[in-house]
């Protein structure tokens, strides 16, 4: 059964409301599509290594000679006196010495890490922000690609409909035909009844003036 004018208003409306969503919906998600801050962060500067070399060399606290004499009797005696703060001075030194040391390659490798770290997060934020281009392409691909679709539904439904007008049209030819056949034919056949009906009463009649003919 045919639709009626008000059944296609209400589809062409309803259809017309929901493109009108698809486009927001897809204006939405393209304002949506993530972009790569203009300020992304950068590692931060490897370890400073300047004074490592002069530290290495310097820790280590060398007393002088102590010569001869009254002078070195006196020197001697100092030395013994301060002989405990040196070492202790020295000790420090080389704490501090050793714990540069050991800091500098964790500087190194956490520099490396971070660099890497942020190398890494930008290459993903990157093909996200293309995946997400890309979806929406996709996306606005799809009215035009279902549009097709419907057009060539529709051109099939027409070339089908075609079909079977001219299958119809031919069949009704032929039926057309074998009536106009099979009225000739009881048309024949009707004056063929005539024709032996009429024969009938002619030869009845014939037997009868024979018969009469005998009698008489």
């Amino acid at each position: 059964m045919p639709n009626s004018p008000d059944d296609l208003a209400a589809l062409k409306a309803e259809r017309a409301v929901a493109d009108r969503e698809y486009n927001e919906a897809l204006t939405r998600l393209d304002r949506a599509i993530q972009k790569l801050p203009p300020d992304f962060p950068h590692p931060p500067p490897g370890p400073d290594e300047h004074q490592i070399t002069p530290l290495n060399t310097l820790w280590k606290i060398d007393p002088p000679p102590a010569g001869g004499g009254v002078r070195a009797r006196l020197v001697s005696a100092v030395r013994r006196a301060v002989a405990p703060l040196f070492a202790q001075q020295q000790a420090f030194n080389s704490a501090v010495v050793d714990h540069l040391n050991r800091n500098v390659p964790v500087a190194r490798h956490t520099r490396e890490s971070v660099a890497t770290t942020l190398t890494v997060l930008r290459d993903t934020i990157a093909e996200l922000v293309r995946f997400q281009s890309l979806l929406v392409v996709f996306l606005q691909q799809i009215t035009p690609y279902v549009d097709t679709r419907d057009r060539d539904v529709a051109g099939l439904l027409r070339g089908l409909s075609g079909a079977i007008n001219a299958v119809a049209d031919e069949a009704m030819k032929r039926a057309e035909v074998l009536l106009a056949r099979e009225r000739r034919h009881d048309l024949r056949a009707s004056e063929l009844d005539a024709r032996i009906a009429a024969l009938q009463q002619q030869m009845t009649a014939i037997e009868q003036a024979l018969d009469k003919a005998r009698r008489g």
